[in-house]
C-alpha cells in the first residue's frame, strides 16, 4: 500500500453538487443535439444552475492520465494525455472510452472501471467529457473538475458549443493547460484562468 507523505497532499475548494446533480439526467437531452456539426446549441443549456454546497476536497498528488472530449458519433474534439502512449494505443483508448460511456445506461453512475483505472465522465448536450484517473481517486471531486472546466469554457466563449471547440481548439488546449498541468490540478479559480486567457488574447 502506497503511503503519501503529508507534504504531497494539496487542498482545493470545490463546489460539490447535491446528490441529485451528480448524475446528468439524459432524459433532458434532445437526441438531435450536435448530430450535425452546424448545430450551434450551447453546452451551457445543460449546466445546472441551482445553488450547491461548499466542500473541501483533498487530492493526494495522484495523476490524471488523460482527458477526452468526444461527441456521440465518436469524433474526438479534444484529447490530452499525461502518460506516454503510442498513437495506435491512443486511438484504441479513445474508441474504447467512447463505446463505454455512450452505451452506458443513464441510470448508472458517471464513473466506471477502465482497465486498471477508472473513467469519470459527464455529458453536456452531445459531448462527453471523460477523465481517466486512479481507481482509488475521489469520483465526486473529478465530476466537479469536469463541471468547472465546462463553466470556464462557457464563460470564455460566451455560451460555448461544439463548433467553438472545433474552430478554436488551440484556445481550448490553452485553457486546459491553465487548469490541469502534467496531470495534476493547478488552478481552480475560474476568474484567474479567464484573466490569464484575456492577457494571452491581448498578445495576439
Amino acid at each position: 500500500m502506497r503511503v503519501m507523505s503529508p507534504s504531497r497532499f494539496r487542498t482545493f475548494r470545490f463546489t460539490v453538487a447535491e446528490a441529485g446533480d451528480v448524475l446528468v439526467d439524459e432524459a433532458d437531452f434532445n437526441d438531435d443535439h450536435f448530430e450535425d456539426e452546424s448545430d450551434a446549441h450551447g453546452l451551457s443549456d445543460h449546466i445546472p444552475t441551482n445553488r450547491s454546497r461548499k466542500s473541501t476536497v483533498i487530492f493526494d498528488g495522484t495523476q490524471i492520465r488523460f482527458i477526452l472530449l468526444q461527441n456521440r458519433q465518436g469524433k474526438t474534439r479534444l484529447a490530452k494525455y499525461y502518460v506516454p502512449l503510442e498513437d495506435s494505443e491512443k486511438h484504441k483508448v479513445e474508441y474504447e472510452v467512447h463505446r463505454l460511456v455512450v452505451n452506458r445506461d443513464p441510470k448508472y453512475t458517471n464513473f466506471v472501471e477502465f482497465r486498471t483505472h477508472k473513467i469519470i465522465y459527464r455529458r453536456y448536450a452531445g459531448l462527453f467529457f471523460s477523465l481517466c484517473v486512479d481507481i482509488t481517486d475521489n469520483e465526486l471531486a473529478y465530476l466537479e473538475c469536469i463541471h468547472l472546466f465546462v463553466e470556464i469554457l462557457d464563460h470564455f466563449f460566451s455560451n460555448v458549443c461544439e463548433l467553438d471547440l472545433v474552430f478554436n481548439f488551440h484556445k481550448v488546449y490553452l485553457i486546459l493547460d491553465e487548469f490541469i498541468l502534467a496531470g495534476e490540478l493547478q488552478e481552480t479559480s475560474k476568474k484567474a484562468i479567464i484573466e490569464r486567457m484575456g492577457e494571452l488574447e491581448k498578445l495576439e
